[in-house]
Parts: structure tokens; C-alpha cells; sequence
């Protein structure tokens, strides 16, 4: 953690208990990124039990069409796994705006990332099931595979919270 010396004096024990903050922050960024995974099983039990039968939608037009979408809401979410969140907190530091609203700004943008996570892998899974065709699972698959590259690990939020 680096100490900066020019800090307002409000944020002093901000700064003290950033620790604690950024522990218990990856705490509860991991359950909604594990949150995706418990989903897709959920899904996957349904199905496999037969609460659920599997192939759903046969429509030929139906099918082209989601496979479609599923295809390219993967695609554009490998963008999306990269991490940008560090550029967008040194942004808002260099204008000057308080470390809450900074910190505020990180988790809406993260949230955002859990959110497009869940539903491709949650998703991919679901269809997957609907159509009985494996294009769902390799959309689920590139999901997983891009989460990987945002798990909230305290290293992590370090990195990317630190001014």
C-alpha cells in the first residue's frame, strides 16, 4: 500500500483501515463472481434432473438467432476482461475528485463486469440446454475464460485502486 503525504485530512482513516476495506471489498466481489458459476449449475441440475426438458426451441429462425446473439456478446465481452478500471481511477484522481467518489466509480464498473460475466456464463449455459447444441457451451466457455482475468483478488485491487 503507498502513503501519500498530500491526502486531506478526512481520509486519514480512510487510509488506515484501506486494508481491512480492500479484504472485506474482494470478499464480497468474489461472491458475485462465484455467484455466475452457482448459477450455471443450477441451471445445469434443472435440466439434468428433467424439471426441464432439454431442446426447448426448435425453431429454425429461433435458433439462428440466438446463436447469433450468444456469438456476439462473447466476442464483445474479451474486450471487456481486460483491465481497465486502473485507467479510469488515475483518470478521475488526476481531475481531482475524492477518493470515495473514486472508489464509488471502481466498484460501478466492476459490478458492471461481475454483471456481463453472469449473464454470458449463465446464459451460455441456458442456452446451451434450450437448443441442445453445444455452441452455448463454448459461449459459456469464452465467459469463464474472460472472468478469469477479473478475479477479485486483494493483489488485484491493490493494483488497481492505488493512486
Amino acid at each position: 500500500m503507498k502513503f501519500h503525504w498530500d491526502v486531506p485530512y478526512w481520509t486519514v482513516p480512510l487510509l488506515f483501515n484501506l486494508n481491512m476495506f480492500i479484504r472485506r471489498l474482494s470478499r464480497n466481489l468474489k461472491i458475485g463472481w462465484f455467484a455466475a458459476y452457482v448459477a450455471a449449475g443450477i441451471i445445469a441440475v434443472f435440466f439434468e434432473t428433467g424439471c426441464f426438458s432439454k431442446g426447448l426451441v426448435t425453431d429454425d429462425k429461433t435458433l439462428y438467432f440466438l446463436e447469433i446473439i450468444g456469438v456476439l456478446f462473447s466476442l464483445a465481452l474479451i474486450p471487456f476482461s481486460l483491465r481497465g478500471s486502473k485507467r479510469k481511477v488515475d483518470r478521475l484522481h488526476r481531475k481531482g475528485y475524492s477518493y470515495r467518489r473514486i472508489i464509488k466509480a471502481y466498484l460501478n464498473s466492476y459490478w458492471r463486469r461481475l454483471t456481463a460475466y453472469f449473464i454470458l456464463i449463465a446464459g451460455g449455459t441456458l442456452l446451451y440446454y434450450l437448443i441442445d447444441d453445444t455452441i452455448g457451451l463454448y459461449i459459456a466457455g469464452i465467459g469463464a475464460l474472460c472472468s478469469l482475468f477479473c478475479y477479485p483478488s486483494v493483489r488485484a485491487i491493490e493494483s488497481d485502486i492505488s493512486f
